[in-house]
C-alpha cells in the first residue's frame, strides 16, 4: 500500500489556508495523478488561536473542491507539530491495520531548511526498515499569504 501523509501548516488567523498548505495539497494532487496512492492522510490540528477549524479539515474540503473522493482522504486533526503529524498518521494508518509499504511525505521544500531535521523525524515515526519513505517537496512564492 502507498501512503501519503501531507504534513500541515498554520492557518491564517482568518482561518484560510497559506499559499503554503495550498500548494501542500496540490503536490498530493499531482502525485496521485502521476504516481497513484492508495490513501491520502491530511494532518493537522488547530494549531491557531484564532481560528476553530482544523488545518486537516480545510485540507481535505480543498482537495475535494479539486475532485478528490471524500472517502480515499483520511482527516488527522489533532497535531500540532511536525512530530504530531508523523507520529499521529501513522498511528492511524497501523490502527486501520494498513499494510503500508510506501509512505509517501508531502510538503514544501521550506520544510526541511527548519532547524530540526525532517527527514529524521519522518523516519523515526515511520519505524519500519521495510517501509519505504518518498519525500514529494516542491517550493511555493510568498508562502504565508
Amino acid at each position: 500500500m502507498k501512503l501519503g501523509i501531507i504534513l500541515g501548516y498554520r492557518l491564517k488567523d482568518d482561518g484560510t489556508m497559506t499559499k503554503r498548505l495550498m500548494k501542500r495539497c496540490e503536490l498530493a494532487i499531482k502525485y496521485k495523478n502521476d504516481f497513484g496512492l492508495d490513501k491520502l492522510i491530511v494532518s493537522g490540528g488547530v494549531a491557531n488561536e484564532h481560528t476553530t477549524v482544523s488545518e486537516a479539515k480545510l485540507m481535505k474540503d480543498y482537495l475535494v473542491k479539486r475532485g478528490m473522493d471524500p472517502d480515499f482522504i483520511i482527516e488527522e486533526d489533532k497535531s500540532m507539530t511536525t512530530w504530531d503529524n508523523m507520529e499521529f498518521s501513522m498511528k492511524i494508518a497501523r490502527d486501520r491495520g494498513y499494510k503500508v509499504d510506501v509512505v509517501v511525505v508531502i510538503t514544501t521544500v521550506d520544510h526541511y531548511l527548519l532547524s530540526y531535521n525532517t527527514v529524521k523525524i519522518c523516519k523515526e515515526y515511520i519505524n519500519d526498515e521495510n517501509i519505504n519513505m518518498i519525500l514529494y517537496t516542491d517550493t511555493v512564492d510568498n508562502p504565508d499569504e
